[in-house]
């Protein structure tokens, strides 16, 4: 399985399209919450993300309350979501809510969150990741994403697609 991995669109078409286009055979889209606050292309981000609708699975972020989402078909306003994928449970959520240090009791073999917009792949008690911001990075990083496939989490640039860290499950 293909899985993409997004936080923090913030309205950004072009990083979320390019994201797309680098690489168009994937199977599955998580994205992290806050999809369309602050961007200006609003109207053609909406159109895009909804012809894979099929394929995404979406959590709410902090500012996605501020904007009517609307527009976005597959939009789901649930904190988090448990997601299987090659026989693990994968726990998604923004951020704001759940976090790293107060997670629901609940099982997973991998926890993702964005809202941070600081990238990080990290092994605790389980294994924790964030892919960081396709439009907005923080504390020195640059503008990145999660790419899973056959048990392998890759972090990538969104500008250059050049691999940053990997991390095998």
């Amino acid at each position: 399985m293909k899985v993409l991995i997004v936080s923090d669109i913030h309205g950004g078409y072009q990083n979320i399209k390019k994201v797309i286009d680098d690489n168009p055979d994937f199977d599955l889209l998580l994205i992290l919450g806050d999809i369309l606050y602050g961007g200006s292309n609003l109207d053609e981000l909406s159109s895009l993300l909804n012809k894979y609708t099929s394929k995404i699975i979406s959590v709410c972020g902090n500012c996605d309350s501020f904007v009517d989402t609307s527009s976005l078909d597959f939009f789901d306003d649930k904190l988090y979501v448990t997601v299987p994928i090659d026989g693990k449970l994968v726990f998604i959520t923004h951020g704001h809510v759940y976090n790293k240090y107060n997670i629901p009791n609940l099982p997973y073999d991998v926890y993702i969150q964005g809202h941070t917009h600081v990238p990080m792949m990290e092994y605790g008690d389980k294994l924790y990741l964030n892919p960081g911001s396709i439009t907005r990075p923080r504390g020195g990083s640059v503008k990145s994403y999660i790419f899973y496939e056959d048990g392998e989490f890759i972090l990538k640039s969104v500008d250059d697609n050049k691999i940053i860290k990997r991390i095998t499950v």
